[in-house]
């Protein structure tokens, strides 16, 4: 019945103008606000944890925006899958246009980082837009779904291999060829792949994936999200500073959040701040979530 149900949506959503889906996500991130679901709960955490100089109020008004924002994400992503391509129409100024062509221009392999920050399917469809893209994605249990993300990503062009060795190697071979990878930068790895560094001044277990198809490949790195605004989106590309090239996993990790961080700061209402990025804490210290939240 979920599977049933969760097609449903997706067909239903992908139909919608986008001014109407982007009014029903707000009603859905204000549902979740007064109902204090799961998310609600973890914005929350995460935000009183990051922005720690904000007011009790100021933290109320970003995480009520945060909730509003996700709730968007869910009613636009189909949209941009059934459009593919025609979803490159919805966008209109691209900040930090002349990275991208210094970077396409150097002839090596680019990993395009896209946080969960704005739309990132629309954010992976632009990267894509540029050449041939493999893009890292974690399948969903639902085969009947996984076919529908697929279809759906797969219309701008892109390649996407699941989240293990398989796919790694894919992304190197991508990579050495001269081509684009697409991967998000935030998620929460396995503990064999990943090491503790700083995110918004608190220890984050985080990937070091990155660094070594960096140090493997000797590709660029960039960062590209699509910001929400009034009837479409902006597109903004970032550059990182020169520690994550560095030989050193710890550094690497480190100058990588500090990317994601600036991307945030941008518009830190369309974080997703209702993932568990603290979810693996280093050894010895305590628990950010509830017991309860725990996995």
């Amino acid at each position: 019945m979920k599977d049933f149900l969760l097609r449903g949506f997706i067909a239903t959503a992908s139909r919608l103008p986008l001014r109407l889906a982007r009014l029903l996500g707000r009603l859905l991130g204000d549902i979740a606000w007064y109902c204090n679901i799961r998310e609600t709960a973890l914005t929350r955490v995460n935000i009183a944890l990051c922005w720690p100089t904000m007011s009790a109020a100021e933290q109320v008004r970003l995480a009520r925006a945060s909730l509003r924002h996700w709730g968007m994400t869910i009613f636009e992503v189909p949209i941009i899958w059934r459009k593919g391509r025609g979803a490159l129409d919805l966008i209109g100024t691209v900040h930090g246009a002349e990275a991208m062509a210094r970077q396409l221009a150097s002839g090596r392999g680019t990993i395009m980082l896209s946080p969960h920050l704005g739309n990132w399917e629309l954010a992976g469809l632009w990267a894509s837009s540029h050449g041939p893209t493999t893009i890292l994605y974690q399948p969903p249990k639902q085969e009947s779904v996984e076919k529908l993300v697929r279809t759906g990503r797969g219309k701008a062009g892109a390649t996407l291999v699941p989240t293990n060795l398989r796919g790694v190697t894919a992304l190197i071979k991508a990579l050495k060829k001269g081509e684009i990878t697409g991967i998000l930068p935030d998620m929460v790895p396995d503990l064999s792949g990943g090491v503790v560094a700083p995110f918004f001044g608190h220890p984050a277990f985080t990937m070091t994936l990155i660094h070594s198809l960096q140090q493997r490949s000797g590709a660029g790195i960039l960062l590209a999200f699509a910001q929400r605004t009034t009837g479409g989106f902006d597109i903004h590309v970032l550059e990182p500073d020169d520690d994550i090239y560095s030989t050193s996993p710890e550094e690497s990790a480190a100058a990588l959040n500090r990317l994601v961080e600036q991307s945030v700061l941008i518009a830190p209402e369309q974080y997703q701040w209702e993932y568990k990025r603290f979810r693996d804490v280093a050894e010895g210290q305590p628990a950010v979530y509830p017991k309860r939240e725990k996995q």
